[in-house]
């Protein structure tokens, strides 16, 4: 599905209007993963109500053999922006609090 539509963009011809799809998508996709995020969030709080350890937790989420980090379930559970994007911002806050 995102396949066809990198391929639909990239045979937009006018530069100006592949462009602006472009960004339309980009925005699409925050929207996504902040929908999808909620959701894997929801079922994690789920899990831990039915006493699952973040442990146990990250070895269903995580892919077939490669289970998520416990601290990464916390982050999860938390609600807490991850990965580069949000070192940055933490970095940037740390800055502005100085």
């Amino acid at each position: 599905m995102i396949q066809e539509l990198i391929d639909e963009l990239n045979a937009v011809e006018d530069p100006a209007l592949r462009g602006r799809l472009a960004t339309e998508a980009l925005e699409s996709v925050k929207a996504f993963n902040t929908a999808v995020a909620a959701i894997r969030r929801e079922a994690a709080r789920e899990l831990r109500a039915e006493g699952l350890t973040y442990k146990q937790i990250g070895e269903r989420f995580g892919p077939e053999g490669e289970p998520l980090h416990f601290s990464r379930v916390n982050q999860i559970l938390k609600g807490e922006p991850t990965g580069k994007l949000a070192k940055l911002a933490r970095d940037a806050e740390t800055k502005a609090g100085e």
